[in-house]
């Protein structure tokens, strides 16, 4: 008995792992479902009700998707607002150091923030750990992508998502084209999320 309720619980972790965990300050949270959620032009899943009162959200009667709009401290210190960014593709990100899918996946943010330099902009906003841990992060992987601190969750309650890591693709005039909830290995999502940003360009 001992013995099948450890492989059970390594079956169970492994479908965690491929999936995503859930945006708490409980990092042993993690949700078992296996699909990474893609969902074009809406919020978090393809079947998340939320997405009725997406514009009573974000304030537009025009209907448009927009991004709700936020000021976030770096670990570099300077300071980043999403509207300074209108004209530029973003890849926003929601993360935590102890999920993961999210640290599986962040070699992908690094190679793509390499790869489109000015072009894209690509930000990851940690979800409420304090900013020792995000910075120790940062050192141990060597990542020069920006990163947000969101120690409060703030920034995080501006998208509501059923777990992360929870990353969209806002296009040139600040709407949302693409959310991608959960994430595979960095090579997997480097393919789909360059595939969404190329699309976003050309528009």
């Amino acid at each position: 008995m001992k013995r099948k309720g450890i492989i059970a619980f390594c079956i169970l972790t492994s479908i965690s792992l491929l999936a995503g965990c859930f945006p708490t300050k409980n990092p042993e949270a993690t949700t078992t479902e296996t699909t990474i959620q893609k969902n074009e032009n809406g919020w978090g899943n393809s079947s998340d009700s939320s997405q009725d009162d997406t514009n009573d959200r974000n304030d537009n009667p025009d209907g448009q998707n927009l991004a709700p709009d936020f000021t976030a401290t770096l670990a570099d210190g300077s300071s980043f607002t999403l509207s300074d960014y209108r004209g530029s593709v973003i890849l926003l990100n929601f993360w935590a150091s102890w999920c993961g899918p999210c640290v599986g996946e962040m070699p992908a943010f690094e190679q793509l923030n390499n790869e489109y330099g000015d072009e894209v902009v690509i930000l990851a906003v940690n979800c409420m750990e304090d900013e020792n841990t995000v910075n120790q992060f940062i050192t141990d992987n060597g990542y020069t992508f920006p990163i947000a601190y969101d120690v409060n969750g703030s920034i995080s309650d501006l998208y509501p998502t059923d777990g992360i890591p929870y990353t969209l693709v806002i296009g040139t005039d600040g709407t949302v084209l693409e959310t991608f909830l959960g994430a595979d290995s960095a090579d997997v999502q480097y393919r789909e999320y360059k595939s969404a940003i190329d699309a976003a360009l050309q528009q």
